[in-house]
């Protein structure tokens, strides 16, 4: 394996890596939104179904209003978080992929300055590294993929699964 397979290797992997941590940022911001979407509708629905003690209609649309004024205020941190978060990771791959560029420069020019033999050895010992690290950044991006088709899956099924209302409970006092 040569020095220019090796630094191919190297780019493949930050590669992988840095889609496998977009793919699941993206899962992970698409979970939080249908969470909310979620919490929402049935914060909505619990209020217009039960009958609370001084509380009217307009008082039911005001603590909706604020639950989606919260739920509204959440969802941005998520989004802008999310973000930041897909920047951070350009930034490290493409910090990466520049640090391994000027390191097989480097080393290409001092091998063609010198004869080194020994860094024929070096390479045939990370050639087996090198291949296994990008078979194993392959299957993290697969995994990262699956985790973000499951969890849209899990949370459709979520969403048409209809969840019963339990009556309220009341304690019964006891006569001392």
């Amino acid at each position: 394996m040569s020095n220019q397979s090796l630094a191919t290797a190297a780019t493949h992997v930050v590669a992988q890596y840095s889609a496998a941590g977009k793919t699941l940022n993206k899962a992970y911001s698409a979970a939080v939104e249908r969470l909310m979407g979620n919490a929402k509708t049935r914060f909505a629905s619990v209020l217009e179904a039960r009958s609370i003690p001084m509380v009217n209609d307009q008082v039911k649309s005001q603590l909706v209003n604020a639950q989606e004024v919260l739920s509204g205020f959440m969802l941005k941190g998520v989004q802008t978080a999310y973000g930041q978060a897909d920047q951070a990771i350009d930034l490290i791959a493409k910090r990466a992929d520049s640090a391994i560029d000027k390191v097989a420069t480097t080393v290409a020019r001092v091998e063609s300055s010198f004869d080194f033999v020994k860094l024929d050895a070096v390479r045939a010992v990370n050639a087996p590294v090198a291949s296994l690290a990008t078979q194993i950044a392959d299957k993290v991006a697969e995994g990262a993929k699956a985790v973000e088709a499951r969890l849209g899956v899990v949370a459709e099924q979520a969403a048409e699964v209809a969840v019963a209302a339990k009556p309220a409970r009341r304690a019964a006092r006891k006569a001392a």
